[in-house]
């Protein structure tokens, strides 16, 4: 999870949140004035709600939680993206032998 720098997010109480083994739920604060980060951030926001999460019914959190991983899932491997030359993530940050930079 990446989030910008507010105080509630630099706390003992978030922190406990993230102390577990699970190398897959980690914490990250974007750079200080840095607002690039916290717009892409926000770009992938708005995608996962307007393209995805207010098409259908979310009845509870584990529904929430299957959808944004299907969400991710399908943006990392299927969605082709405008900023990296409309290729999927998968395969642009992974596409060193084809020659295209990689960001």
């Amino acid at each position: 999870m990446v989030s910008d720098n507010g105080p509630c997010f630099r706390g003992e109480v978030f922190k406990t949140a993230f102390d577990g083994p699970d190398p897959l739920l980690r914490h990250a604060r974007a750079r200080v004035r840095s607002p690039q980060t916290n717009g892409g951030i926000e770009k992938f926001f708005a995608t996962l709600k307007f393209e995805h999460l207010f098409r259908g019914v979310i009845a509870d959190g584990d529904a929430l939680d299957m959808e944004v991983h299907r969400f991710r899932v399908t943006s990392n491997t299927i969605r082709p993206h405008q900023a990296i030359d409309d290729r999927v993530s998968s395969m642009a940050f992974t596409d060193h032998d084809q020659g295209k930079s990689v960001r």
